[in-house]
């Protein structure tokens, strides 16, 4: 019985599988400036994968440069988050295959020579206003799990589903990066009631923003707000009753497709043809 030499190539792959899965890595240089073009030294440098999973960190040294070495699988994407007190916290979405190196620019305002001093919340409630805004830092910290928009604004802000300010409908509209969506059709039959499973009670929500949310994921959301019926302060046809999404930066949402990250090459690209 020639079990010795089987245990051995088991050992063998396990080894050589072992060090693939060591070797699967990428590097990432981080350049951070602010908008003068300014390095942000002494920065906390955050690599996520997913919602909170974090990979690497790092601080940026006196020019505002970091390097950092995370997991890589063919090509994985990873949120990169730069936060200093005084500094607006700064993200980037990215792309990298294993054993490439990637730079990655983070640019944040400049910070105000005059600063105000912190602000005591004293209430033990938000206001009606509050409860119509949502950020990524609360949407990072909020417990449970929550697989996309949709699911974000139900847990976190059903208000944005019912309208507090006594409108007769809650969210009918959708708006992604300052782009209104419409789409082609609407599910009908057992396809339209499935799409309104979870909601709140008393919702008054169209199928529309569901859609919406549904594909994009938690850890692409910078911003979300949502403008009521009283809401005119764009004065555009479908800014009311409507949820808008901010995507961070290096992401962008496609109907039908979802939200996915690009790279800083691609969006530069699309940039400019909007200019055109």
């Amino acid at each position: 019985m020639r079990v010795v030499p089987v245990v051995l190539a088991l050992f063998t792959l396990s080894a050589v599988a072992g060090a693939q899965q060591a070797t699967s890595r990428a590097f990432v240089r981080v350049a951070a400036h602010d908008s003068s073009g300014a390095p942000v030294t002494g920065a906390e440098i955050t690599v996520r994968t997913g919602l909170r999973d974090v990979v690497a960190q790092t601080t940026t040294d006196d020019e505002g440069h970091g390097l950092l070495s995370v997991p890589a699988k063919d090509s994985s994407d990873f949120q990169l988050t730069m936060r200093k007190i005084g500094y607006a916290r700064g993200d980037r979405f990215f792309s990298v295959r294993p054993k490439d190196t990637t730079v990655v620019n983070i640019i944040v305002p400049r910070p105000s020579a005059n600063t105000l001093a912190a602000v005591k919340v004293t209430a033990d409630r938000m206001s009606k206003y509050d409860t119509y805004d949502v950020y990524s830092d609360e949407i990072e910290n909020a417990d449970g799990w929550m697989g996309n928009a949709w699911e974000v604004v139900k847990k976190l802000r059903p208000v944005m589903l019912t309208s507090r300010g006594g409108c007769a409908t809650g969210a009918r509209e959708a708006w992604v990066n300052g782009k209104r969506i419409r789409l082609p059709l609407y599910p009908t039959g057992l396809a339209a009631q499935r799409a309104f499973v979870g909601a709140p009670p008393r919702s008054r929500v169209s199928y529309v923003p569901i859609s919406v949310l549904s594909e994009i994921a938690p850890e692409h959301i910078a911003e979300i707000h949502y403008h009521d019926c009283f809401d005119h302060s764009m004065a555009a046809v479908g800014s009311n009753d409507a949820i808008f999404i901010v995507l961070k930066p290096g992401v962008i949402y496609q109907p039908g497709v979802g939200s996915f990250v690009i790279s800083e090459e691609e969006e530069e690209r699309m940039a400019a043809a909007k200019k055109k």
